[in-house]
């Protein structure tokens, strides 16, 4: 439950400062809907099926508020990746509050997959961060991060938007599973590396990809449930 104090009408300065009546007005309190999610989050489909809502439930200063919650969502199914549905009520004061569910749209065995990245350079090491692969045109593949999270996640979370660290890159994959980069996002550090120093690449026995990217060392590994 959440409560938070609006406005308080009489001042403590106010009343030393003139002495003022004993007489305050009383304070204002709204209650924001209190939405807790049903099922994982979170939520795991494979490529293909159907989404199917997990449920949720909402209260407002202990009554039952479900009804009021209205839900948005940018899943598609068609496509592997990671989508966000968000469940939102505005209460009687008109006040919103919101949650929401990640969903994982899995491609088991496909190049393009959600990942786990481990990434580290130096002492630095982060782990388990999502990492997106997708597919642009026929052979040609996008990851929404070349460096796996090390500074959007890793050393700079929170800094974006109004930083880029999203190293968005599309490459092709050589017989021997090496990365060939065909092109690069404008994002903040991007004239630091150099994008033909990639070592390592993609094992199709095992899915993983394991590169070391002008010294920073990425292990992507394709996300299980």
């Amino acid at each position: 439950m959440k409560n938070r104090i609006l406005t308080i009408l009489c001042a403590v300065a106010a009343i030393v400062a003139t002495g003022c009546s004993k007489d305050i007005d009383p304070i204002d309190i709204t209650y924001y809907a209190d939405i807790q999610l049903q099922g994982d989050n979170p939520y795991v489909v494979q490529l293909g099926q159907s989404y199917a809502e997990p449920g949720f439930t909402a209260l407002l200063n202990g009554e039952d508020y479900t009804s009021n919650v209205t839900i948005s969502s940018n899943v598609d199914t068609s496509k592997p990746g990671i989508y966000s549905v968000t469940y939102s009520a505005v209460n009687p004061d008109g006040f919103q509050s919101s949650v929401s569910r990640n969903v994982y749209v899995l491609n088991p065995g496909g190049i393009a997959n959600v990942y786990l990245s481990n990434c580290s350079m130096g002492a630095r090491n982060y782990k388990n961060i999502p990492t997106v692969i997708s597919e642009v045109s026929d052979g040609v593949y996008e990851i929404d991060d070349m460096c796996g999270g090390f500074y959007y996640a890793g050393r700079y979370p929170g800094y974006e938007p109004t930083y880029d660290f999203h190293a968005d890159t599309q490459f092709t994959l050589g017989e021997d599973g090496s990365i060939h980069v065909t092109k690069v996002g404008n994002w903040y550090f991007k004239s630091s590396f150099d994008y033909t120093n990639i070592t390592g690449g993609y094992d199709a026995a095992t899915g993983i990809f394991d590169y070391d990217f002008d010294g920073l060392a990425v292990t992507l590994t394709p996300f299980e449930p």
